[in-house]
């Protein structure tokens, strides 16, 4: 089987020819690349070339967000709205004028609207670039105070969104046999999880939910039409699998606040994917003891970047015994376990053969790292696991 085979049939319920093993190595190249420490036989290599010489699966749930065309295609980062070219849609802003101001590794922008402005800002700092990380920390968030509600209000409620199925296409193609190339439709589950994740600092979220939840009420509403376009589109797109979602949490995204704003969206797509023969994939790379019951509920069906203990507090078989047979886990390596300076090396060998051994000959499951592979990995580490896996 190729590597595409055996990730679609692991999601199917179908056992495949051999684990399949499909770890996300862009943070880990770019760092490495950086730095100029790859191994020399790599050197030339593109990353698909590396996954490939490495005897990987490609992976591509999460996009590399380093893959521009335009000066434009990250510039709304800080509203929470992406343009890469291989996403299968565009978001076009309308009525609102951006003033694009850069100082040195910071980006600033600031958008006017008829109904008032806001300022932005997102950065990288070199320790962020040493990393290997491809998403800017954003510096000043666009909601700060009460009246920018109105404004980013007006920037959600006047963008349209189009379909570009061309560049998903051709990112399809070039990923090939490799691995699946998924459909991103958005980092936030639902529009009040962008609110808190991309739009506000945390803290002043929680802080204005209290003082003035009619304001972020209003703007999760807002914000509605957006996300329900984004997700009608990656529906009707060329697409198997789509993500929604990402980074929950069950001490901030805790299992009230899951259950009332975020459960309705992901269950809601996840069957509207169902009826069209698709799936849906969401990014569940926090602590999730207590959302384990409220998974269920939300009907999706891949938890990619499950990252097991020591990182987070549930072990592997904890985590696949709460999310059953039906879920596709997506992970299951902590990346602490590829770093010489985490762990001994028969500490390693240990726990990759048992998961291994464990795993092998099952379903709903694709062997990863949780949530990469990071900059200080030892690549006979990787060589290891994937002879490992072709051993049997």
């Amino acid at each position: 089987m190729t590597h595409r085979e055996r990730i679609l049939a692991a999601i199917r319920g179908e056992t495949p020819d051999q684990l399949p093993w499909v770890p996300r190595l862009e943070f880990w190249h770019r760092a490495r690349l950086r730095h100029g420490t790859l191994p020399a036989e790599l050197q030339s290599l593109t990353l698909s070339q590396v996954a490939e010489r490495l005897g990987v699966g490609c992976y591509d749930n999460i996009p590399d967000w380093t893959n521009i065309v335009s000066d434009i295609d990250m510039l709304d980062r800080t509203l929470g709205i992406y343009n890469l070219p291989n996403l299968p849609y565009r978001v076009i802003l309308e009525d609102v004028e951006r003033r694009v101001t850069q100082n040195g590794l910071e980006t600033v922008v600031e958008y006017h609207t008829p109904v008032g402005s806001i300022r932005t800002a997102s950065m990288f700092t070199e320790e962020m670039l040493d990393a290997g990380a491809s998403t800017a920390w954003i510096s000043q968030h666009a909601v700060r105070e009460p009246q920018d509600f109105d404004v980013v209000g007006h920037i959600f409620s006047h963008l349209k969104v189009e379909p570009r199925f061309e560049g998903y296409l051709a990112r399809r193609a070039e990923v090939g046999d490799q691995g699946v190339a998924v459909g991103f439709i958005q980092g936030a589950a639902s529009p009040i999880q962008l609110i808190m994740k991309e739009l506000m600092v945390l803290e002043e979220f929680f802080y204005a939910f209290h003082d003035y939840p009619e304001k972020i009420h209003r703007l999760a509403e807002q914000i509605e039409p957006y996300f329900q376009q984004i997700q009608t589109i990656g529906a009707n797109s060329p697409a198997e699998v789509l993500l929604l979602g990402a980074n929950y949490d069950d001490s901030i995204t805790h299992p009230a606040f899951f259950e009332k704003y975020i459960l309705p969206w992901l269950g809601g797509y996840a069957r509207t994917l169902h009826e069209r023969g698709k799936f849906l994939m969401t990014h569940t790379d926090g602590e999730n003891q207590k959302l384990f019951p409220l998974y269920h509920r939300a009907e999706f069906d891949i938890a990619d970047s499950v990252c097991p203990y020591p990182m987070t507090r549930c072990t592997l078989e904890e985590t696949r015994e709460k999310f059953g047979e039906g879920v596709t886990i997506w992970g299951g390596i902590p990346s602490t376990l590829l770093c010489l300076d985490s762990t001994p090396e028969d500490e390693f060998r240990r726990s990759v053969n048992d998961t291994i051994e464990r795993y092998a000959h099952t379903t709903h499951f694709v062997l990863g790292v949780s949530d990469m592979v990071t900059a200080d990995c030892e690549w006979d580490r990787l060589l290891y696991i994937t002879d490992r896996i072709a051993a049997g």
